[in-house]
Protein backbone atom coordinates (compact mmCIF):
# COMPACT_ATOMS: atom_id res chain seq x y z
CA UNK A 1 0.00 0.00 0.00
CA UNK A 2 1.44 3.48 -1.03
CA UNK A 3 1.30 6.60 0.37
CA UNK A 4 -1.02 7.73 -1.79
CA UNK A 5 -3.61 4.72 -0.74
CA UNK A 6 -3.27 5.21 2.69
CA UNK A 7 -4.04 9.35 2.06
CA UNK A 8 -7.32 8.02 0.49
CA UNK A 9 -8.48 5.73 2.93
CA UNK A 10 -7.47 8.75 5.64
CA UNK A 11 -10.14 11.13 3.61
CA UNK A 12 -12.40 8.82 3.62
CA UNK A 13 -12.70 8.63 7.41
CA UNK A 14 -12.10 11.62 8.01
CA UNK A 15 -15.66 13.14 8.68
CA UNK A 16 -15.98 9.96 11.28
CA UNK A 17 -12.75 11.30 13.26
CA UNK A 18 -14.25 14.74 13.61
CA UNK A 19 -17.35 13.24 14.53
CA UNK A 20 -15.39 11.85 17.87
CA UNK A 21 -14.23 15.34 19.18
CA UNK A 22 -15.60 15.37 22.28
CA UNK A 23 -15.31 11.13 22.97
CA UNK A 24 -11.64 10.85 23.61
CA UNK A 25 -11.94 6.71 23.89
CA UNK A 26 -14.19 6.53 20.64
CA UNK A 27 -11.51 8.47 18.69
CA UNK A 28 -8.55 6.54 20.42
CA UNK A 29 -10.18 3.35 18.94
CA UNK A 30 -10.94 4.82 15.72
CA UNK A 31 -6.94 5.89 15.46
CA UNK A 32 -5.91 2.20 16.51
CA UNK A 33 -8.27 0.75 14.23
CA UNK A 34 -6.31 3.21 11.39
CA UNK A 35 -3.39 2.12 12.66
CA UNK A 36 -3.41 -1.19 12.19
CA UNK A 37 -4.69 -1.26 8.48
CA UNK A 38 -2.47 1.26 7.61
CA UNK A 39 0.42 0.04 9.13
CA UNK A 40 1.30 3.82 10.86
CA UNK A 41 1.80 4.93 14.80
CA UNK A 42 -1.21 6.27 16.27
CA UNK A 43 0.09 9.62 16.64
CA UNK A 44 0.71 9.66 13.27
CA UNK A 45 -3.43 8.75 12.21
CA UNK A 46 -3.98 12.38 14.24
CA UNK A 47 -1.14 14.18 12.87
CA UNK A 48 -2.59 13.12 9.39
CA UNK A 49 -6.16 13.98 10.09
CA UNK A 50 -5.00 17.62 11.26
CA UNK A 51 -3.27 17.95 8.03
CA UNK A 52 -6.23 16.77 5.81
CA UNK A 53 -8.78 19.01 8.11
CA UNK A 54 -6.36 22.23 7.63
CA UNK A 55 -5.51 21.36 3.41
CA UNK A 56 -6.70 23.93 1.28
CA UNK A 57 -8.43 22.15 -1.36
CA UNK A 58 -9.09 25.15 -3.94
CA UNK A 59 -4.84 24.92 -4.31
CA UNK A 60 -2.97 22.43 -6.17
CA UNK A 61 -0.04 20.42 -4.59
CA UNK A 62 3.32 20.85 -5.76
CA UNK A 63 5.40 18.04 -3.91
CA UNK A 64 8.71 16.50 -4.84
CA UNK A 65 10.95 16.87 -7.64
CA UNK A 66 9.53 18.36 -11.16
CA UNK A 67 9.64 15.35 -13.96
CA UNK A 68 12.85 16.00 -16.45
CA UNK A 69 12.86 12.60 -17.80
CA UNK A 70 9.06 12.47 -19.44
CA UNK A 71 7.11 9.84 -21.51
CA UNK A 72 8.89 11.30 -24.65
CA UNK A 73 12.27 10.66 -23.14
CA UNK A 74 11.04 6.95 -22.01
CA UNK A 75 9.85 6.35 -25.16
CA UNK A 76 13.70 7.20 -27.42
CA UNK A 77 14.57 5.10 -24.79
CA UNK A 78 12.79 1.79 -25.33
CA UNK A 79 12.97 2.67 -29.14
CA UNK A 80 16.68 2.33 -28.56
CA UNK A 81 16.60 -0.08 -26.14
CA UNK A 82 14.32 -2.74 -28.24
CA UNK A 83 16.69 -2.12 -31.38
CA UNK A 84 19.83 -3.27 -29.49
CA UNK A 85 17.75 -6.87 -27.84
CA UNK A 86 17.27 -5.59 -24.30
CA UNK A 87 20.99 -4.82 -23.08
CA UNK A 88 21.01 -3.34 -19.03
CA UNK A 89 22.21 -0.03 -18.57
CA UNK A 90 25.58 -0.20 -18.80
CA UNK A 91 26.13 -1.92 -22.25
CA UNK A 92 23.23 0.49 -23.47
CA UNK A 93 25.09 3.86 -22.77
CA UNK A 94 27.95 3.71 -24.39
CA UNK A 95 26.53 3.33 -27.38
CA UNK A 96 23.64 5.62 -27.44
CA UNK A 97 24.76 8.29 -29.52
CA UNK A 98 26.08 6.17 -32.28
CA UNK A 99 22.58 4.14 -32.32
CA UNK A 100 20.83 7.80 -32.75
CA UNK A 101 23.14 8.52 -35.19
CA UNK A 102 21.91 5.17 -37.37
CA UNK A 103 18.57 5.59 -36.54
CA UNK A 104 18.76 9.20 -37.97
CA UNK A 105 20.64 8.39 -40.65
CA UNK A 106 18.18 5.38 -41.80
CA UNK A 107 15.47 8.00 -41.48
CA UNK A 108 14.06 6.22 -38.41
CA UNK A 109 14.56 8.04 -35.58
CA UNK A 110 10.87 9.97 -34.77
CA UNK A 111 11.80 11.62 -31.35
CA UNK A 112 12.20 15.72 -31.54
CA UNK A 113 15.45 17.39 -31.02
CA UNK A 114 14.96 18.78 -26.83
CA UNK A 115 14.32 14.89 -26.72
CA UNK A 116 17.03 13.59 -28.42
CA UNK A 117 19.44 15.90 -26.60
CA UNK A 118 18.05 14.77 -22.85
CA UNK A 119 18.90 10.66 -23.98
CA UNK A 120 22.18 11.40 -25.05
CA UNK A 121 22.99 13.53 -21.39
CA UNK A 122 20.93 10.43 -19.52
CA UNK A 123 23.10 9.18 -16.75
CA UNK A 124 24.20 5.45 -15.95
CA UNK A 125 22.12 5.73 -12.89
CA UNK A 126 19.22 6.98 -14.61
CA UNK A 127 19.18 4.55 -17.35
CA UNK A 128 19.36 1.73 -14.54
CA UNK A 129 16.11 3.17 -13.06
CA UNK A 130 14.44 3.35 -16.39
CA UNK A 131 15.45 0.09 -17.90
CA UNK A 132 14.87 -1.45 -14.97
CA UNK A 133 10.68 -0.42 -15.19
CA UNK A 134 11.19 -1.46 -18.76
CA UNK A 135 12.87 -5.18 -18.09
CA UNK A 136 9.08 -5.89 -16.44
CA UNK A 137 7.78 -6.74 -19.55
CA UNK A 138 10.25 -8.42 -20.99
CA UNK A 139 10.98 -11.19 -18.51
CA UNK A 140 12.97 -13.82 -20.00
CA UNK A 141 12.65 -17.42 -18.42
CA UNK A 142 15.31 -19.96 -18.86
CA UNK A 143 15.86 -23.02 -20.72
CA UNK A 144 16.22 -26.64 -19.40
CA UNK A 145 19.56 -28.58 -19.59
CA UNK A 146 19.83 -31.55 -21.56
CA UNK A 147 23.78 -32.21 -20.52
CA UNK A 148 24.46 -35.95 -19.78
CA UNK A 149 28.50 -36.77 -18.47
CA UNK A 150 30.66 -38.99 -20.68
CA UNK A 151 33.63 -41.51 -19.15
CA UNK A 152 35.83 -39.92 -21.37
CA UNK A 153 35.96 -36.49 -19.09
CA UNK A 154 38.47 -38.45 -16.82
CA UNK A 155 41.19 -37.35 -19.59
CA UNK A 156 40.45 -33.64 -20.31
CA UNK A 157 41.72 -31.34 -17.41
CA UNK A 158 39.48 -29.39 -15.74
CA UNK A 159 39.63 -25.30 -15.76
CA UNK A 160 38.26 -23.14 -13.24
CA UNK A 161 36.56 -19.84 -12.97
CA UNK A 162 39.03 -17.54 -11.72
CA UNK A 163 42.20 -19.22 -14.09
CA UNK A 164 40.37 -17.17 -17.09
CA UNK A 165 42.21 -14.03 -16.30
CA UNK A 166 45.02 -12.45 -18.59
CA UNK A 167 44.80 -14.94 -21.31
CA UNK A 168 44.82 -13.89 -24.92
CA UNK A 169 42.46 -14.27 -28.04
CA UNK A 170 41.51 -17.57 -29.01
CA UNK A 171 39.94 -19.18 -25.76
CA UNK A 172 36.93 -20.65 -26.13
CA UNK A 173 34.18 -21.27 -23.91
CA UNK A 174 31.39 -23.30 -26.09
CA UNK A 175 27.86 -24.93 -25.00
CA UNK A 176 24.84 -26.14 -27.17
CA UNK A 177 20.89 -25.00 -26.74
CA UNK A 178 18.49 -27.59 -26.87
CA UNK A 179 14.75 -26.33 -28.74
CA UNK A 180 13.08 -28.42 -27.50
CA UNK A 181 9.93 -26.65 -26.07
CA UNK A 182 8.79 -28.41 -23.09
CA UNK A 183 9.39 -31.91 -24.20
CA UNK A 184 12.62 -33.11 -24.28
CA UNK A 185 12.40 -36.07 -26.79
CA UNK A 186 12.22 -37.15 -29.94
CA UNK A 187 14.47 -35.08 -32.63
CA UNK A 188 14.73 -31.39 -32.64
CA UNK A 189 16.93 -28.27 -33.07
CA UNK A 190 20.05 -27.74 -31.60
CA UNK A 191 22.06 -24.37 -31.13
CA UNK A 192 25.92 -24.95 -30.37
CA UNK A 193 28.11 -21.91 -29.75
CA UNK A 194 31.70 -20.80 -28.93
CA UNK A 195 32.58 -17.34 -27.11
CA UNK A 196 35.85 -16.01 -26.70
CA UNK A 197 36.78 -15.21 -23.01
CA UNK A 198 39.14 -12.36 -23.90
CA UNK A 199 36.86 -9.98 -26.64
CA UNK A 200 33.62 -11.80 -25.58
CA UNK A 201 33.24 -12.55 -30.10
CA UNK A 202 30.39 -15.31 -30.28
CA UNK A 203 29.65 -17.06 -32.92
CA UNK A 204 26.61 -19.44 -33.31
CA UNK A 205 25.34 -22.26 -35.59
CA UNK A 206 22.69 -24.94 -35.36
CA UNK A 207 22.39 -28.71 -36.07
CA UNK A 208 20.00 -31.24 -36.11
CA UNK A 209 20.05 -33.66 -32.73
CA UNK A 210 23.36 -33.83 -30.54
CA UNK A 211 25.49 -36.32 -32.06
CA UNK A 212 29.43 -36.40 -31.79
CA UNK A 213 29.35 -36.13 -35.44
CA UNK A 214 26.84 -33.26 -36.10
CA UNK A 215 28.49 -31.36 -33.07
CA UNK A 216 32.14 -31.89 -34.58
CA UNK A 217 31.06 -30.53 -37.70
CA UNK A 218 29.77 -27.71 -36.28
CA UNK A 219 32.76 -26.86 -34.10
CA UNK A 220 34.67 -27.15 -37.62
CA UNK A 221 31.88 -24.13 -39.32
CA UNK A 222 32.31 -22.23 -35.94
CA UNK A 223 35.97 -21.70 -35.87
CA UNK A 224 35.93 -20.76 -39.65
CA UNK A 225 33.67 -18.18 -38.84
CA UNK A 226 36.21 -16.44 -35.46
CA UNK A 227 38.31 -13.83 -36.92
CA UNK A 228 41.25 -15.02 -35.12
CA UNK A 229 43.08 -18.64 -34.68
CA UNK A 230 41.69 -21.13 -32.12
CA UNK A 231 43.82 -21.89 -29.05
CA UNK A 232 41.74 -23.72 -26.74
CA UNK A 233 38.26 -25.20 -26.48
CA UNK A 234 36.35 -25.25 -23.02
CA UNK A 235 32.83 -27.19 -23.10
CA UNK A 236 30.92 -28.49 -20.16
CA UNK A 237 30.42 -32.36 -19.43
CA UNK A 238 28.04 -32.70 -21.85
CA UNK A 239 28.55 -35.76 -24.12
CA UNK A 240 28.60 -33.86 -27.35
CA UNK A 241 31.63 -32.43 -26.80
CA UNK A 242 33.54 -35.32 -24.35
CA UNK A 243 33.89 -37.97 -26.83
CA UNK A 244 36.57 -39.41 -29.41
CA UNK A 245 35.83 -37.82 -32.20
CA UNK A 246 36.00 -33.88 -31.18
CA UNK A 247 38.75 -35.46 -28.62
CA UNK A 248 40.74 -36.44 -31.66
CA UNK A 249 39.75 -33.53 -34.15
CA UNK A 250 41.48 -31.12 -31.28
CA UNK A 251 44.64 -33.18 -31.27
CA UNK A 252 45.11 -33.16 -34.95
CA UNK A 253 44.55 -29.55 -34.93
CA UNK A 254 46.87 -28.72 -31.72
CA UNK A 255 43.53 -27.46 -29.91
CA UNK A 256 43.72 -27.61 -26.12
CA UNK A 257 40.53 -29.05 -24.65
CA UNK A 258 39.77 -28.56 -21.56
CA UNK A 259 36.02 -29.14 -19.74
CA UNK A 260 34.04 -27.37 -16.52
CA UNK A 261 33.82 -29.09 -13.21
CA UNK A 262 30.29 -31.04 -13.39
CA UNK A 263 27.38 -29.12 -12.01
CA UNK A 264 29.61 -25.76 -11.76
CA UNK A 265 28.27 -23.38 -14.53
CA UNK A 266 30.73 -20.61 -13.30
CA UNK A 267 33.20 -22.50 -15.14
CA UNK A 268 31.86 -21.78 -18.56
CA UNK A 269 30.35 -18.60 -17.47
CA UNK A 270 30.42 -16.84 -21.13
CA UNK A 271 28.82 -19.02 -22.87
CA UNK A 272 25.90 -19.41 -20.39
CA UNK A 273 25.06 -15.78 -20.77
CA UNK A 274 25.55 -15.84 -24.41
CA UNK A 275 23.42 -18.72 -24.77
CA UNK A 276 20.36 -16.88 -23.64
CA UNK A 277 21.68 -13.35 -25.33
CA UNK A 278 21.62 -14.86 -28.75
CA UNK A 279 20.47 -18.12 -28.57
CA UNK A 280 17.44 -17.82 -26.70
CA UNK A 281 16.56 -14.19 -27.39
CA UNK A 282 16.28 -14.88 -31.53
CA UNK A 283 15.26 -18.70 -31.80
CA UNK A 284 13.03 -18.41 -28.11
CA UNK A 285 11.67 -21.55 -26.65
CA UNK A 286 9.79 -22.76 -28.72
CA UNK A 287 9.81 -26.77 -30.25
CA UNK A 288 12.03 -26.97 -33.42
CA UNK A 289 11.18 -30.59 -34.58
CA UNK A 290 11.22 -30.17 -38.39
CA UNK A 291 14.34 -30.49 -40.02
CA UNK A 292 13.57 -28.22 -43.10
CA UNK A 293 13.93 -25.22 -40.29
CA UNK A 294 17.20 -26.16 -39.38
CA UNK A 295 18.86 -23.65 -42.47
CA UNK A 296 16.98 -21.16 -41.13
CA UNK A 297 17.83 -21.59 -37.60
CA UNK A 298 21.26 -21.07 -38.98
CA UNK A 299 20.83 -18.31 -40.79
CA UNK A 300 19.00 -16.65 -37.40
CA UNK A 301 22.08 -17.30 -35.39
CA UNK A 302 24.67 -15.99 -38.22
CA UNK A 303 22.81 -12.82 -38.66
CA UNK A 304 22.37 -12.75 -34.40
CA UNK A 305 26.20 -13.46 -34.05
CA UNK A 306 27.18 -10.66 -36.56
CA UNK A 307 24.92 -7.88 -34.77
CA UNK A 308 26.21 -8.98 -31.38
CA UNK A 309 30.06 -8.90 -32.21
CA UNK A 310 30.04 -5.62 -34.15
CA UNK A 311 27.37 -3.69 -32.50
CA UNK A 312 26.17 -4.79 -29.03
CA UNK A 313 28.97 -3.62 -25.80
CA UNK A 314 29.20 -6.09 -23.56
CA UNK A 315 31.29 -5.00 -19.71
CA UNK A 316 33.85 -8.18 -19.48
CA UNK A 317 35.03 -9.75 -15.91
CA UNK A 318 38.81 -8.43 -15.88
CA UNK A 319 39.40 -9.89 -12.51
CA UNK A 320 38.33 -12.64 -9.54
CA UNK A 321 40.22 -12.53 -6.51
CA UNK A 322 40.04 -13.98 -3.33
CA UNK A 323 39.54 -11.37 -0.65
CA UNK A 324 39.96 -12.34 3.32
CA UNK A 325 36.77 -13.51 3.85
CA UNK A 326 37.09 -16.25 1.52
CA UNK A 327 35.17 -15.05 -0.99
CA UNK A 328 35.38 -14.58 -4.50
CA UNK A 329 35.63 -10.75 -5.66
CA UNK A 330 34.99 -9.73 -9.10
CA UNK A 331 35.76 -6.92 -11.26
CA UNK A 332 34.03 -6.01 -14.11
CA UNK A 333 34.34 -3.07 -16.77
CA UNK A 334 33.30 0.34 -16.19
CA UNK A 335 33.07 1.49 -19.90
CA UNK A 336 31.03 -1.49 -22.08
CA UNK A 337 32.86 -2.12 -25.59
CA UNK A 338 31.44 -4.54 -28.50
CA UNK A 339 33.29 -7.82 -29.26
CA UNK A 340 34.62 -5.49 -32.46
CA UNK A 341 36.42 -3.29 -30.43
CA UNK A 342 37.94 -5.60 -28.05
CA UNK A 343 39.36 -7.63 -30.91
CA UNK A 344 40.74 -4.63 -32.16
CA UNK A 345 42.95 -3.58 -28.88
CA UNK A 346 44.23 -7.26 -28.85
CA UNK A 347 48.30 -6.76 -29.71
CA UNK A 348 48.87 -10.19 -30.19
CA UNK A 349 46.75 -10.15 -33.42
CA UNK A 350 48.15 -8.87 -36.51
CA UNK A 351 47.41 -5.65 -38.50
CA UNK A 352 46.19 -7.45 -41.91
CA UNK A 353 43.93 -9.46 -39.97
CA UNK A 354 42.09 -6.04 -38.01
CA UNK A 355 42.90 -4.47 -41.27
CA UNK A 356 39.92 -7.17 -42.81
CA UNK A 357 38.02 -6.78 -39.75
CA UNK A 358 37.54 -3.13 -40.00
CA UNK A 359 36.52 -3.72 -43.64
CA UNK A 360 34.07 -5.60 -42.85
CA UNK A 361 32.33 -3.85 -40.42
CA UNK A 362 32.27 -0.93 -42.43
CA UNK A 363 30.35 -2.83 -44.58
CA UNK A 364 27.86 -3.46 -42.17
CA UNK A 365 24.51 -1.29 -40.75
CA UNK A 366 23.09 -2.60 -37.52
CA UNK A 367 19.11 -1.36 -38.40
CA UNK A 368 19.48 -3.11 -41.76
CA UNK A 369 20.98 -6.53 -39.83
CA UNK A 370 17.79 -6.10 -37.63
CA UNK A 371 15.34 -5.80 -39.98
CA UNK A 372 16.79 -8.81 -42.24
CA UNK A 373 17.28 -10.48 -38.61
CA UNK A 374 13.47 -9.78 -38.10
CA UNK A 375 12.38 -10.97 -41.30
CA UNK A 376 13.80 -14.25 -40.82
CA UNK A 377 12.06 -15.10 -37.52
CA UNK A 378 8.79 -14.30 -38.79
CA UNK A 379 9.48 -16.43 -41.66
CA UNK A 380 10.17 -19.35 -38.77
CA UNK A 381 7.20 -17.96 -37.00
CA UNK A 382 5.14 -19.10 -39.74
CA UNK A 383 6.17 -21.85 -40.52
CA UNK A 384 5.82 -23.24 -37.02
CA UNK A 385 2.13 -22.00 -37.06
CA UNK A 386 1.69 -23.95 -40.35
Amino acid sequence: MNMTTKHEVLQAHLSQWLACKGDKKKRGELNKKLAQSLSLNQKSISRAMRRLQLKDKNREENRGRSTYYGKDTEAALFTLWKEMDYPCAENIHPSINDYIGYFIKDKQWNHNQKTTEKLKIMSVGTLKLKIANLREKHHKKRGRSATVSSPLKGMIPIRKSYSWMNLPAGYLQTDSVVHCGDLLTSDVVYSVGCVDFTTYWSEYTAQWNKGERATLESLKAIRSRFPFPVIEIHPDTGNEFINYHVYKWAKEESIALTRSEPYKKNDNMCIEERNNNIARNHLGYVRLDDQKMLSLATEILRLACLLSNHFRPVRRLTAKTKGGNGRWQKTIEKEAKTPYLHVLEQKNLSEDLKEKLRTEHDSLNPLALKRELDILKQRLIRRLQR
